[in-house]
């Protein structure tokens, strides 16, 4: 009885803790496509390419990331520091937007 309670009580403890590392990552689809908004504060903001496609991410916080278009982009209010509300989101979910080894960070070029 104690090896069992032990298990299922260290069973939980592991399930608890894998689930606080999730990310959530959400595409920003067309205007008016949907009433869902994500906002936060950037903290962080970066480009990846896959596959010949440019990604445009925007991290809120530890746990969310926002993928937009560049014909969404909007460099005057998505900057890192600012207070962004992203409208009409949509969430991605499977392990299609697991980034993957044909992935790769774009790096800025500074001149």
């Amino acid at each position: 009885m104690k090896k069992t309670l032990l298990l299922l009580l260290f069973a939980f403890a592991v399930t608890f803790a894998h689930a606080q590392k999730k990310t959530i990552v959400y595409q920003q689809m067309g205007p008016r496509l949907n009433k869902k908004t994500v906002e936060g504060i950037i903290t962080e903001t970066y480009t990846t390419q896959r596959k010949g496609l440019t990604f445009i991410w925007f991290r809120i916080g530890n746990d969310t990331l926002v993928h937009v278009w560049k014909k969404h982009l909007d460099t005057t209010r998505m900057k890192v520091g600012a207070r962004t509300t992203f409208r009409s989101v949509k969430r991605l979910q499977g392990n299609l937007w697991k980034k993957e080894q044909s992935e790769i960070p774009v790096i800025p070029k500074h001149n």
